[in-house]
């Protein structure tokens, strides 16, 4: 099992970007995530009837899925994770604070 890092870049409004570096046999950048958060993102997650909760388990689950792309195999985080989960939760927050605005299109 691959030990990794995950180390957040300045988040923006609407997204973050986390360097994923190897540190296994010594260190070792094995790529980067983008996660992203913005309105839209969020709002889909919304429609798609998950909660608060069920969307940071859907953004853990998507970095956990990303991560395993890179390192092919398992993983365990030895630090970054929290730092990276604490940034989309200050930022998906605030869309379940206040109640679901439609652009007026519709999917069908």
């Amino acid at each position: 099992m691959r030990k990794i890092k995950l180390i957040p870049d300045v988040p923006f409004f609407n997204s973050c970007d986390a360097t994923i570096l190897d540190v296994t046999d010594g260190e070792r950048k094995r790529g980067k995530i983008t996660i992203e958060y913005a309105k839209v993102d969020v709002q889909q997650l919304q429609r798609q009837g998950l909660d608060y909760e069920g969307a940071l388990d859907y953004y853990k689950d998507r970095i956990d899925k990303t991560v395993r792309l890179y390192i092919a195999g398992d993983w365990t985080c030895i630090a970054g994770h929290d730092e990276l989960m604490t940034i989309i939760e200050e930022h998906v927050k605030p869309y379940y604070d206040a109640p679901l605005q439609t652009t007026g299109v519709q999917n069908k």
